[in-house]
């Protein structure tokens, strides 16, 4: 190593050559030349020659002295004074010469002692490149900037734009998913006893039920339920000897006056229309044309296997596809419980189905569900969507419960995609309407309270939201039509047509502020998952969101829930006398939302003390 640091100056003072070394400031500070051993020793994988080299080392040695003497010329004896000023120029201008782009940061011990707590660190170097070199350098940054902030902002307008258009496009509520029919309320009508277009005709009519859709509309129904339309011999008196499924009732208007009501008035107003299809009247005539004497028919069994038949079957498919052409939305397929032993039934309910399609729904009788068969049970649940259920109020407190559970434990809630339950308090094939099975002051309107509240699509049957009460005939004039007297002709608040030849008597009683209430609980019902939904499906069990919670003393309350939704109760009265109880060990308190009468208003209540008049019922939103 002295070798490698040796300087020959023979050429400065010839004769006496002698060893010249940097002085020791200076070595001390050159990383090149460093006598001590540097922190991290470089190895060299090459083994070293046996006769050293010091070609490198003389030719540096040269350049070392070149530099001091100049240095010792600009400097004079300074050079000695300061360690770090003589530091300075001897490395500084070494690198500098070997290559411009070397810099040297020049600490005093005193700061680097400082800096590393008294421990030797190794020194550090930067490399600097003149501006210029740098590629980017000549890029137009004002523009570059100019062109950035316009991507920027115009991506977070766009962002925010697609944000907004999201939000905008999410449902206003968030409820579970049902079809149109599922949870909707229908209301039923008898054609022919609704409303007449003309003074001057005896029936009522398609025109006049046309006429007639802003009232339907105000009571927020989702469909419209026409019992039989099609041609007899006599209609309306005996509408139920039906030979034709294609054919409309004169009396009623024609297929054009039908279509019209479908297209211009009730599709409009987002009412569909489902109609009654007399299966089972069609083929007992038929049967006629082929010699069987079924006119006083009570069961199935003459009727086995003759939905095989090319003409009971091709007259069903023929009246189904002609009526889906023309906007019917839906069918109830009456008499089908006479065929439930038919083993081609199941055949002949799913090419019916297929025709009409998924959305348009088939309802059936409860007696379809209860009488048929195992083999065929199945194929009945997939292919009907409504099944009629009428509550049985008029027999009481007990009959009400057991009805409500068994439907609620039996097989249209033991899984998930059966048909809903389709409430009724009565229909055409009724004999006495609701008002004179119940009569009491607000008893319909208290049992249509409870209807609606129940899970699943509700039926009002004309007039019963009004308390409209049956032809009353003291004197036994009209015996002749006392099969028709629940037929009575729909009173009308405005009183321009309150009679109908057709079907006339003493005038009846109706409570027209019942509609209202009625109206605000189908919305009520319309706005509240906790009322039209039917069920919950939760780990695998599905369930009925209804609980019969209070069942004594003719006292009945319901309780309707669904999870993260308000709850609701209804209390009802099933019997002849006013009842007072204390229900605050079940429920706490609440906000009155409709009745008990037509002049009750929202107001908080408390379960401690409940008050009801027979026949009333009071819907509360639990607190």
């Amino acid at each position: 190593m002295d070798k490698f640091l040796q300087v020959n100056t023979s050429s400065n003072l010839p004769g006496s050559p002698t060893n010249s070394f940097i002085a020791d400031e200076v070595a001390s500070i050159c990383p090149l030349i460093t006598p001590s051993p540097p922190t991290n020793d470089l190895i060299n994988p090459l083994a070293e020659p046996s006769q050293p080299n010091y070609a490198i080392g003389d030719e540096l040695a040269t350049i070392l002295q070149h530099h001091v003497q100049d240095d010792d010329k600009c400097a004079g004896d300074s050079a000695s004074s300061s360690s770090s000023a003589l530091a300075e120029p001897a490395c500084t201008q070494l690198l500098n010469h070997r290559n411009n782009t070397y810099h040297h940061i020049v600490k005093d011990e005193h700061t680097a002692t400082e800096e590393t707590s008294g421990k030797v660190q190794p020194l550090q170097l930067t490399f600097r490149n003149p501006p210029e070199n740098y590629f980017f350098m000549s890029w137009n940054w004002p523009l570059i900037r100019k062109v950035s902030l316009g991507m920027f902002l115009s991506g977070l307008v766009a962002m925010v734009a697609l944000v907004i258009m999201m939000i905008s496009t999410l449902p206003k509520t968030c409820d579970p998913h049902t079809e149109w029919y599922q949870g909707k309320v229908f209301y039923e009508i008898f054609p022919a006893s609704f409303y007449a277009s003309n003074r001057n005709r005896m029936y009522g009519d398609f025109k006049g039920i046309a006429l007639k859709t802003d009232y339907i509309h105000s009571l927020g129904v989702g469909a419209v339920r026409l019992n039989s339309i099609f041609k007899t011999h006599n209609y309306p008196d005996d509408y139920k000897n039906v030979s034709t499924l294609v054919d409309v009732a004169p009396q009623l208007g024609n297929i054009d006056d039908l279509q019209k009501l479908i297209k211009d008035y009730l599709e409009p107003k987002n009412i569909s229309l489902i109609l009654d299809l007399p299966i089972f009247p069609v083929v007992k005539q038929l049967t006629h044309h082929h010699k069987h004497d079924l006119s006083n028919n009570t069961n199935s069994e003459p009727l086995v296997e003759f939905l095989k038949t090319d003409p009971v079957r091709d007259l069903v498919e023929e009246a189904l596809i002609y009526w889906t052409s023309n906007g019917v939305n839906g069918f109830y397929l009456k008499g089908l419980e006479y065929f439930v032993d038919d083993p081609n039934l199941g055949h002949s309910l799913r090419r019916w189905k297929k025709i009409v399609g998924p959305d348009r729904p088939f309802i059936v009788s409860e007696s379809v569900i209860n009488m048929a068969p195992k083999e065929v049970i199945n194929i009945l649940l997939n292919n009907v969507d409504l099944v009629d259920v009428r509550l049985e109020v008029e027999k009481g407190l007990s009959a009400v419960t057991k009805q409500i559970d068994s439907i609620q434990n039996g097989t249209l809630f033991s899984r998930r995609g059966l048909p809903w339950v389709h409430w009724s308090l009565g229909d055409e094939s009724s004999p006495t309407r609701l008002a004179n099975i119940l009569p009491y002051g607000n008893a319909t309107l208290g049992a249509t309270l409870l209807q609606l509240m129940l899970p699943g699509t509700p039926s009002i049957f004309y007039g019963n939201e009004i308390g409209l009460q049956q032809i009353s005939d003291p004197e036994g004039d009209r015996k002749d039509q006392q099969h028709l007297h629940h037929f009575t002709f729909m009173a009308w608040e405005d009183k321009k047509q309150n009679v109908l030849p057709w079907i006339h008597g003493e005038k009846t009683h109706s409570e027209f502020d019942q509609a209202r209430s009625v109206s605000e609980m189908v919305d009520l019902r319309r706005k509240s998952p906790a009322i039209f939904y039917n069920s919950i499906f939760k780990k695998g069990d599905n369930k009925a969101n209804a609980e019969v919670v209070y069942s004594r003393d003719e006292l009945l309350v319901v309780q309707r829930w669904y999870p993260r939704r308000k709850s609701y109760v209804v209390v009802n009265n099933l019997g002849n006398n006013t009842i007072t109880k204390d229900l605050s060990t079940l429920l706490y308190t609440g906000i009155v939302v409709i009745g008990p009468r037509t002049n009750s208003k929202s107001e908080s209540i408390s379960f401690k003390n409940i008050t009801l008049w027979p026949g009333e019922s009071v819907v509360i939103e639990l607190d």
